[in-house]
């Protein structure tokens, strides 16, 4: 079992730095209106689907984005920016950013009554299920525009319940492979390539997009 999972890490790993070469276009996965993930398609409406590639596309815009370099500042000040501030907390430079990227998305994109801000992850968990829009299944199919939520340093099987200690946004899910764009992976703006029911999968913000349409 140690060898198999060994070897599905090292795929993965593979994967995130193929990552350039390996993007998942949701549009590939569109039949009649719904949208394919796995071997189900989910029925959403297409100006859903338009709102849901918005958002991924606003995040997009600041792939390479680093604090290595500052160009991540402004991220940050969208979000110190935002009333009411989550915490009342204004995020510095030297914080973890993930949350906070994830939540100026959703500021740039007026989304925040389904998409709640938070710099911390575990609290944006905690505000996602007051809004009834958590999802603890960790082998949960997302959709574009899903919020997906980590902890990291899970190595147990079952269902992950550990603290939540990282945070992205995904681009699309298929062949078994989501593609999430995150913030604060190196110190950047970029691409991971992860296994549905990955055991660092803590669980997903599923924001209410057609509430919006």
């Amino acid at each position: 079992m140690k060898r198999i999972l060994a070897i599905v890490l090292l795929f993965n790993l593979l994967l995130t730095l193929l990552g350039c070469e390996m993007s998942i276009d949701p549009n590939e996965g569109i039949i009649e209106g719904g949208l394919i993930r796995g071997n189900c398609v989910t029925e959403i409406s297409d100006a859903e689907f338009e709102l849901r590639m918005s958002f991924v596309a606003e995040a997009e815009k600041w792939l390479g984005a680093n604090s290595l370099d500052g160009s991540h500042k402004p991220i940050l000040t969208i979000y110190n920016n935002h009333t009411p501030l989550a915490q009342g907390y204004m995020v510095k430079e030297t914080d973890k950013w993930c949350a906070t990227f994830v939540s100026a998305i959703a500021i740039s994109m007026d989304l925040t009554d389904i998409i709640p801000t938070e710099c911390g992850c575990q609290r944006q968990i905690g505000l996602f299920d007051d809004l009834g829009c958590w999802e603890e299944r960790d082998d949960y199919m997302p959709l574009p525009g899903d919020i997906i939520f980590y902890c990291t340093g899970n190595k147990l099987f079952g269902d992950c319940i550990g603290w939540s200690d990282h945070v992205g946004i995904v681009v699309g899910t298929r062949f078994g492979w989501i593609q999430v764009i995150e913030g604060n992976v190196n110190d950047t703006v970029t691409y991971r390539y992860i296994m549905v029911n990955d055991l660092s999968i803590r669980g997903f913000g599923i924001p209410n997009f057609s509430s919006k349409v």
